[in-house]
């Protein structure tokens, strides 16, 4: 997959495959009460792709083929 050929309107709404409330509770710096998380990660499949999100703020995105 080349990444400057997918277009945002192509992928399905993030919100159908991963609970956004709940990557803000874990990961979000600005959520009240949300647990000192570090060295973690989650990994989750988004259509044909996979995303990587770790504690330190780190998002990555990347074709499921690899």
């Amino acid at each position: 997959m080349n990444e400057h050929t997918r277009r945002d309107a192509e992928l399905p709404p993030l919100t159908e495959h991963v609970d956004t409330d709940a990557l803000d509770a874990l990961f979000g710096c600005d959520t009240p009460g949300a647990p000192r998380v570090s060295g973690a990660s989650l990994e989750f499949d988004y259509a044909d792709l996979v995303v990587t999100v770790e504690s330190v703020g780190r998002i990555e995105v990347r074709d499921a083929g690899r």
